[in-house]
């Protein structure tokens, strides 16, 4: 409870007890060991549950309130008046309010009880029993059902605080959390973002890196094969500078074309047959022999042919460039449970391996469609790309 309340609380109760000792006196007098005695012994005990057992020794609570219920009771018989039942309805409002139930309930029940019993014994003992007297004390009996009601009620609006007190605690804690998971939720939503963009800036860049790489390659390959032909025949050079010129504009389409892909998220369509057939025409004149080989089942669709595509394209760029191969074989394997792209060339091979543009722009190509890739040394000694999905996977692996 609050300390307002608290306050309050305490002045009835030292309040109670003074009203008792005064009317003690007033009856009695200063008289030891007459009902002073019980009554200095429940102020003590109410005292020292107050302020010492409840911080200290808390499982000494509940027998300190029997023992004073029983040190009441002592006084009630001795000092004879009904004055004792202020002391009853101090220790049944207490111990509703302080401390946890049933136990108040029992004091209640105890004093109703009790009260009637030890006043009539009191009366018998003066021989002052009878009806009008037993009268009065079962009248001030009233008073405890009054103290208890009271204290009911006064318990239960103290819990119903506690638990709206409770209530208010946890929405602030799940606001509290609220707010952390959307900030947490905001800082998500920007690393996606950064993500994204990353994500989008490596797709642009590698196809970029695949159209332009391959074009420039074979207007460079050309443009050598014109310098070597210049003296001997200069028709064939300039036929081979014209090709190296139809080779620049075709590359400038094929950014065109791929930036507008990008854009709009879908590439154009275009015979997948037809676009590797012109690869070799690339390369035509310059001494580089590039062969196809087709499986009469394969059966792809145009994701996975452009994406196909892009890898048979980059692998024979790297093959020209890296590997200074004459000569190039493109396997293209495969069905609807699965497919193969193996790129092999005569060029001088690789001793150590290490992933440039291409090579890395092959392998994100595959894995966004689930395939995986080797590359190596082939078994004739040039360098070979090897890229499987579907059922070939599980080949490769038994």
């Amino acid at each position: 409870m609050d300390r307002k309340t608290a306050f309050i609380l305490s002045l009835g109760k030292y309040g109670g007890y003074i009203a008792v000792f005064w009317v003690t006196v007033s009856n009695a007098g200063l008289v030891f060991p007459g009902p002073l005695l019980p009554l200095f012994l429940v102020f003590s005990l109410d005292s020292i549950r107050t302020y010492y057992l409840t911080a200290r020794l808390p499982e000494y609570i509940v027998p300190s309130l029997y023992s004073q219920i029983t040190l009441t009771f002592i006084f009630i018989f001795i000092e004879g008046s009904p004055v004792g039942v202020i002391l009853l309805i101090i220790l049944i409002a207490e111990s509703f309010l302080d401390y946890p139930r049933p136990h108040g309930d029992y004091l209640f029940l105890m004093s109703i009880v009790g009260f009637p019993a030890v006043g009539a014994a009191a009366l018998f003992s003066r021989s002052d029993l009878n009806w009008d007297s037993m009268a009065g004390v079962l009248i001030n009996c009233l008073f405890l059902f009054f103290a208890y009601g009271v204290s009911y009620m006064a318990r239960r609006q103290q819990e119903e605080k506690e638990r709206a007190e409770d209530a208010l605690e946890q929405l602030d804690r799940s606001r509290a959390d609220l707010e952390k998971a959307y900030l947490k939720l905001v800082e998500m939503s920007k690393e996606r973002e950064q993500l994204a963009a990353a994500h989008e800036r490596t797709r642009l860049a590698r196809e970029l890196h695949d159209t332009l790489a391959h074009s420039l390659t074979a207007i460079v390959v050309s443009l050598e094969a014109g310098k070597k032909l210049f003296a001997k025949d200069p028709g064939k050079a300039l036929a081979e500078i014209e090709k190296s010129q139809e080779q620049a504009r075709r590359g400038l389409e094929e950014v065109r074309v791929t930036v507008k892909a990008l854009r709009s998220g879908e590439p154009e369509e275009v015979d997948f047959r037809d676009a590797l057939n012109s690869l070799a025409r690339d390369y035509s004149g310059s001494g580089l022999a590039i062969d196809f080989l087709f499986d009469d089942q394969l059966n792809m669709p145009p994701v996975q042919e452009a994406a196909f595509y892009r890898i048979i394209q980059e692998s024979i760029t790297n093959s020209v460039r890296h590997g200074k191969a004459n000569n190039i074989i493109v396997r293209i394997e495969g069905n609807q449970a699965g497919q193969r792209i193996v790129v092999e060339d005569d060029g001088v091979g690789c001793e150590s391996l290490s992933e440039g543009h291409g090579l890395r722009g092959i392998r994100e190509r595959a894995s966004a469609l689930g395939g995986t890739v080797f590359f190596g040394n082939s078994p004739g000694g040039g360098f070979m790309v090897k890229v499987d999905f579907g059922s070939f996977i599980n080949e490769r692996a038994n």
